[in-house]
Order: C-alpha cells, then sequence, then structure tokens
C-alpha cells in the first residue's frame, strides 16, 4: 500500500529550504517498508534525504547531566533501515536531524559535539595517573559509525534556522560506502568534513 503522510514540522522546514535555495526534489512515496523522505536533485547527481526531529526529553530546562550525542544516537539507531534503501538505490543517502525541543537556541542534544560524539564516539581524554599530565586525546564509547557499522549512512546533518532561515550543517562519514561529491555540493549546505584514523 502506497501513501504519502501529512509533513511534520521539520519536513516543512526541510521544504522550505530546499524552495528558498532553489533545489528540485521528490517525496518518496511509503510503500511497505521503510523508505527515506526526499530525493533532491542538483547539477548532475543526486542526494536522498531522511527528516527526523527531537521532540521530547523530560530533562529539557531542568539543571541535570546527559550524555553528549544521545538524542543523535538515537535517531541515527531509529533511521537505519530508511537510509539503507536510499543508499541501496545508489544514492548517496543523509540523516537529517531537527531540533523541534530547543527551538530557540538549537542546542540541547544538537550541538555540534553531539553530532560528532554520536557519531565517532565521545572525546576522550586519557590522563597519566602519576604525572596528571594528557597522554592523548580520541573519540571513544558511543560511536555509531564505524567501517563495519552504519555505513549507509552518508552523512548525518543538523536542520535548523537562524535569523528566520532553514539551514542545513552536514556531518561527513568517513565510513560510508555512499560518498557524497562535496565538490559538486551546492554552497548553501554547511559542510563539516573530517579525517578519522581507524
Amino acid at each position: 500500500m502506497t501513501k504519502i503522510s501529512p509533513l511534520t514540522k521539520s519536513e516543512k522546514l526541510f521544504e522550505l529550504f530546499l524552495h528558498a535555495n532553489d533545489l528540485r526534489f521528490i517525496r518518496i512515496v511509503v510503500e511497505s517498508d521503510p523508505r527515506p523522505d526526499y530525493q533532491v536533485s542538483f547539477d548532475g547527481f543526486d542526494l536522498i534525504f531522511e527528516i527526523t526531529q527531537i521532540d521530547k526529553d523530560k530533562n529539557f530546562g531542568k539543571i541535570s547531566s546527559r550524555t553528549p550525542g544521545s538524542h543523535i544516537r538515537s535517531k541515527i539507531s531509529q533511521k537505519r533501515k530508511q537510509i539503507k534503501w536510499g543508499t541501496d538505490q545508489g544514492i548517496p543517502s543523509i540523516l537529517l536531524v531537527n531540533n523541534q525541543l530547543d527551538l530557540v537556541f538549537q542546542m540541547f542534544g544538537t550541538e555540534e559535539g553531539d553530532f560528532i560524539a554520536a557519531m565517532y564516539g565521545e572525546y576522550t581524554l586519557a590522563v597519566n595517573k602519576v604525572s596528571g599530565q594528557i597522554t592523548d586525546a580520541y573519540h571513544g564509547k558511543n560511536q555509531s559509525l564505524r567501517e563495519d557499522t552504519n555505513t549507509s549512512f552518508s552523512a548525518v546533518g543538523h536542520l535548523y534556522t537562524r535569523e528566520n532561515l532553514p539551514k542545513i550543517l552536514i556531518f561527513e562519514n568517513v565510513f560510508t560506502k555512499s560518498k557524497i561529491p562535496y565538490d559538486k555540493l551546492p554552497s548553501c549546505f554547511e559542510v563539516r568534513r573530517f579525517a578519522i584514523t581507524t
């Protein structure tokens, strides 16, 4: 059975971004298997986008500790099948996360450090117990993307608003099997690229 579901707030924001930047797109029709939301066409290539939003957290607005990247990590886990569908079509596929919880600052769970921690692991310092000196710094536990895990994700990105304009910041997955042609990507996409050694 095919259907097109009503747009979420995040999907509406994404479509505003696409229209504002004159980008051609189609909404992907949902079949019985999980599918992503959009196919966007640029100059000679396509990208698939799955749009999701953070809209619940019992600790929002309270003073509490949280694990860096936990919201993004959860979305990566939830949206694996949709992203894999896109990559299986031979099209680089991106998960975009919109923060509908922290609308003003876009910080609770969607700071740059949250994306990097979710994708590559929490930033960890190794300290010499005797001298107290830092001996190493690396991305450690809770890594969602690895050489053998979630390689369908070409990137994970932040869909947000600044000065009443929709923006997108993309974080590259260095382990992906479906690379984005970054040299052809329109300038309306801000990009963070990485050199992660394994």
